[in-house]
Formats: C-alpha cells, sequence, structure tokens
C-alpha cells in the first residue's frame, strides 16, 4: 500500500509542475513582443477597409490643389463682339480716309517719305469719296511678327467713273494697324505717273502692282524679240500707269523662268521695283527698262 500512494503522489507531483512549466512558458511567450514603436511618420501595421497594410508603406493621401495659372479673359461688355484684325485694320483705314489733313494721318501711317515731302502730297487735304473697300490679301511673316491686309478700295472719280486702288494694312505684333502710304503715294498719289512720263538719268525704286507678260509687242523697242515686259498697275485687271521692259536674261527674267519665286507670268503681285530711263539703244525712242524686282512684297 506504501508503495502504491508513493507511486500516486510521484504522479500527482510531475502533473503539477507540467502545469506549472506551460503557464511558465506562455507568458514568457506573450511577454517576448517588442514593444510597438513610436509613431515616426509611416503607417503602422493596421487594416485598411479590411486589407492588411504592410508597416513600411504609406497610406495614399490626395495632390493638393494646384492654383489655377491662367486667368479667364474678361467677358466684354453688353452688346460688342470681338474685332478681327482684319476689321480693326479696316476701321483704322476708314479714318484715314476720312481724315482731311496730315496732322489727322501721322498718327496712322507707315512710311519712309520725308515729312516736308508728305505735307505737299495728296495726304495733305481730302481724298476722294470711297465706293467700296474690300480686303483682297492676308500675309503673315511670323519672323518679323508682321501681318499685312491688302486691300481693293474703289474711290469716286469724275463723270462717275471709278478709280481703283490698292492700300496696304499692316499690324506689328501687339500694336495697333498702320497704313503703309508710300506705295499709296507712288500709285494714287502719281509718283510713279511723274516719273513715267519723262526721262531722267536718275534711277527710281516704286511700290507697285506688277504683271510679266511673255513678250515685247511695241515695234519701237530695240531687240524686243529679246525682251519682256512688266506692266505697273495700281491693282490688278486694271489699266497699266506704265510698261517696263527687261530682257529675257536679266534676273528678272531668271526670277520667271526659275519657278521658285512667286512671280509668274500674267500673275499680278506686289512687287518693289527699281525702274530707269534707257535713252541709250535707240537714241530718240526712250524707253522704261525694269533693272530688277528688290522685294516681291510692300515693305517699307
Amino acid at each position: 500500500m506504501l508503495v502504491i500512494f508513493l507511486i500516486a503522489s510521484g504522479a500527482l507531483v510531475f502533473g503539477v509542475l507540467t502545469v506549472l512549466k506551460f503557464q511558465t512558458e506562455k507568458g514568457t511567450a506573450v511577454k517576448s513582443f517588442p514593444a510597438r514603436a513610436p509613431h515616426s511618420g509611416s503607417a503602422s501595421p493596421e487594416t485598411t477597409n479590411g486589407a492588411k497594410v504592410p508597416a513600411n508603406s504609406a497610406l495614399p493621401t490626395p495632390a493638393p490643389e494646384r492654383p489655377n495659372l491662367i486667368e479667364p479673359a474678361p467677358p466684354l461688355p453688353d452688346g460688342l463682339a470681338p474685332k478681327s484684325p482684319g476689321m480693326e485694320a479696316l476701321a483704322i483705314l476708314e479714318k484715314f480716309l476720312a481724315a482731311t489733313s496730315l496732322a489727322e494721318r501721322l498718327p496712322m501711317i507707315e512710311t519712309k517719305t520725308p515729312e516736308p515731302e508728305l505735307a505737299t502730297s495728296c495726304l495733305a487735304g481730302s481724298l476722294p469719296q470711297t465706293k467700296s473697300i474690300i480686303i483682297d490679301a492676308q500675309e503673315s511673316n511670323l519672323v518679323e511678327g508682321v501681318v499685312d491686309f491688302y486691300y481693293n478700295v474703289d474711290f469716286q472719280a469724275e463723270n462717275n467713273h471709278t478709280n481703283p486702288q490698292t492700300i496696304l494694312m499692316r499690324t506689328r505684333g501687339s500694336g495697333e494697324p498702320k497704313v503703309v502710304v508710300d506705295p499709296f503715294l507712288d500709285l494714287f498719289g502719281g509718283r510713279l505717273a511723274a516719273y513715267a512720263a519723262k526721262p531722267t538719268d536718275k534711277a527710281g525704286v516704286f511700290q507697285v502692282i506688277a504683271s510679266a507678260l511673255a513678250s515685247c509687242t511695241d515695234p519701237e523697242i530695240p531687240d524686243r524679240e529679246k525682251k519682256l515686259t512688266l506692266k505697273l498697275l495700281a491693282r490688278d485687271n486694271t489699266k497699266e500707269i506704265a510698261q517696263a521692259y527687261f530682257g529675257k536674261a536679266s534676273k528678272i527674267g531668271e526670277m520667271l523662268e526659275d519657278g521658285t519665286y512667286s512671280l509668274s507670268y500674267g500673275k499680278a503681285r506686289a512687287c518693289t521695283v527699281m525702274l530707269r530711263w534707257n535713252t541709250e539703244d535707240k537714241p530718240g525712242h526712250p524707253f522704261l527698262e525694269a533693272l530688277t524686282i528688290k522685294a516681291l512684297d510692300w515693305n517699307p
């Protein structure tokens, strides 16, 4: 009996010791977890919408609103519509034509002509009434920031006739349109007609509407079979102010044959041309000779 009692007591003691060891190891395991690190700006291993987020990943945050750097244009007053550049140029042109003195026109013009000469020109007084003003062409030079508007202007002439002219309006950058008056003085103002009326030993440079013809039909022109004709006009499809002649082998002839220039037979365009009176090829019958086309435009 004593042996049995000792065996039972040993088993009981062994069981108690086993339970105490298990509880001790469990407590140690719980205490072995490191303490939570203080918050350092990164997200803790929490959950977002039920999903676990890694400890080293940041939660998405909305981007800050950026200021609107482009302000909308202020609305125009009621009843006003935005004007196109062509309409602005037309408004200045109408004021120019309606003016009655050079002083009124000076702020509206672009020119190389000295003011004393302007004071004796057609710009010093009233111009004839206009029958119509129609835009004919627009050309832009992006390098120089220039936009040119060519207007067909019909002036009232005597006996209810019409005097057709071409007037150039030019806008430079953001500036107001200006009337380029040198071509107007050459054509409407009579400077070309005066030069073509009688021979002189001086060359002349004029801004005209030029139209090239592939022949020379004037029998008085020497060696006309080797020459071509340049009609000098105030506007396309009108009676020329004068005719000038040039050789087929001249620079102008080469330009026409080259094909890369915007100059062709029968197609009138704005040009700056240099002329002279040829008095030596056929004494007693001088004629206008076109020396060169300095520019295929009306730049001052």
